[in-house]
């Protein structure tokens, strides 16, 4: 071998060594993704893992605050409302507006009925709505799909329609109505839709047995069940998979920029919901039909155990999908003996300020007002409210509970700010989530960081300066 070839292929060994330097030095450097958390895993996760969805809406902050069911009509209402002005309706928006949430959520079984069950090809009720929306400046997400959304088993044994093209036509021609991009919409449009929710609770409607009513005849002639079939086969995961594509694909003709939110999983710190979920997602299409995956989160546990199992479990089976809690609330009356409105008022701070710090995109309570103290038999979440109805001499008023108050001033505090800046932080005795302008005290009596500013009890809107520890909830300011 010539000198020359051995000086070549020395220098040869000498770059492949620097390259290989070169490429182990930038790989300690990249930040490294953890792996994906197993579903079966139920342990709650360390309180410093901050986690950041792909495509997080950019809002101020109080815009990620919404409410369910928000600007809603009693049935007992609803022939006020069609004969005219309805003072419900304007209290409501009024105590909507007073909260400090920008959004709120149309259930499809509720006003203004947005399912193609009920549909009578009539725009009056849909049309008020989304111009009563859009007067009070309010983003909102509508549940579309082809039965009323919680009841759908009250008036079906088969849940997936028996003509998806008259179906689909119909979707088209609602996301049509209401996309705001000029081409066939409502007169007036002040707002165009922000979300179209397909169908609300599957796994929910999956535990129930459909009763048959309204069903007309079986596939074979014969009457409809009245009891339907055992639990846990009327809208399966691959009946809904399929209701959700070829909702999607409609939505998507008619909006192409539209977003799309799977319905709303109401077991979804529950191992039932994870399966239902996953059996969903399993389906070829099924993934790609949702832009947003749409949680529920019911607890009255006294601990934030749930928002942190929700919140994995999105992440486990739909890893890079923004992650909306459209519907999440707490009571404040119950048979456990810390349930009570001072309770209910500590834990909307906590279920905020955990869902955010667990990376959550967007959060609706559930609901509104809780029905007037005279109302009698069952109430569903009657008091898992902000607000209560008191019947005095002159009708029914509403007051904000504790629970109330809190929501109103944590949505202040949040107005105006970057929600990418929110980050739960090592707190001492409790938690905290830090944002631009302080930190919210959401859990437990977390010590005040140094050189803060003064820390307001959210439940009274007293200020206290030089404290060491600041029990949730409470503001603490820079």
């Amino acid at each position: 071998m010539s000198i020359l070839g051995s000086r070549k292929r020395r220098a040869f060994l000498v770059a492949l060594v620097i390259l290989i330097g070169i490429g182990a030095f930038w790989r300690l450097r990249r930040p490294r993704r953890p792996p994906p958390t197993p579903v079966a895993a139920v342990d709650p996760e360390p309180v410093l893992v901050r986690h950041t969805p792909v495509g997080r809406t950019t809002v101020e902050g109080a815009a990620i605050l919404g409410i369910n069911e928000g600007i809603s009509l009693p049935e007992r209402s609803i022939a006020r409302f069609t004969g005219g002005e309805d003072g419900t309706l304007k209290r409501r928006v009024a105590l909507l507006r007073a909260t400090g949430a920008r959004m709120v959520r149309a259930n499809s079984h509720a006003w203004p009925h947005l399912n193609f069950h009920q549909w009578k090809g009539d725009w009056t009720e849909a049309d008020r709505f989304m111009g009563v929306v859009g007067a009070a400046g309010l983003d909102v997400v509508l549940v579309i799909g082809p039965w009323p959304g919680t009841r759908t088993s009250l008036y079906t044994n088969a849940y997936v329609p028996a003509d998806l093209p008259a179906y689909q036509a119909w979707v088209e021609q609602v996301v049509e109505r209401y996309d705001g991009d000029g081409l066939d919409d409502m007169p007036g449009l002040a707002r165009p839709v922000l979300g179209w929710e397909v169908d609300n609770e599957p796994d929910q409607h999956n535990q129930v047995a459909p009763r048959g009513a309204g069903a007309g005849q079986e596939a074979d002639g014969t009457p409809a069940r009245v009891g339907g079939e055992a639990t846990g086969r009327f809208e399966t995961p691959a009946e809904y998979a399929q209701v959700l594509i070829v909702t999607s694909q409609a939505i998507r003709r008619a909006d192409p920029e539209a977003r799309v939110l799977s319905g709303g999983l109401y077991r979804s710190a529950l191992p039932a919901g994870r399966a239902y979920l996953a059996e969903v997602l399993a389906v070829p299409g099924a993934r790609d039909a949702i832009d947003v995956l749409s949680l529920h989160c019911y607890f009255s546990a006294d601990n934030l155990d749930p928002v942190q199992r929700s919140m994995r479990m999105a992440r486990a089976l739909a890893p890079g999908v923004p992650v909306w809690i459209t519907e999440t609330s707490v009571p404040s009356a119950g048979v456990q003996g810390w349930v009570d409105e001072e309770w209910q008022a500590q834990r909307v701070a906590g279920i905020i300020g955990g869902f955010l710090a667990e990376g959550a995109d967007r959060i609706f309570w559930h609901t509104l007002v809780d029905a007037p103290n005279e109302r009698e038999g069952p109430t569903g979440f009657a008091t898992n409210s902000l607000f209560r109805g008191v019947v005095d001499g002159t009708g029914v008023n509403f007051e904000p509970k504790p629970s109330g108050d809190v929501f109103r001033r944590i949505a202040g505090h949040l107005r105006g700010q970057d929600p990418e800046s929110f980050v739960e932080v090592a707190a001492e005795g409790g938690r905290l989530l830090e944002t631009d302008a302080g930190w919210l005290a959401f859990d437990g009596a977390p010590a005040v960081p140094d050189g803060s500013g003064a820390v307001e009890d959210l439940r009274t809107g007293e200020v206290d300066v030089g404290v060491e520890r600041a029990p949730a909830p409470a503001w603490i300011a820079r």
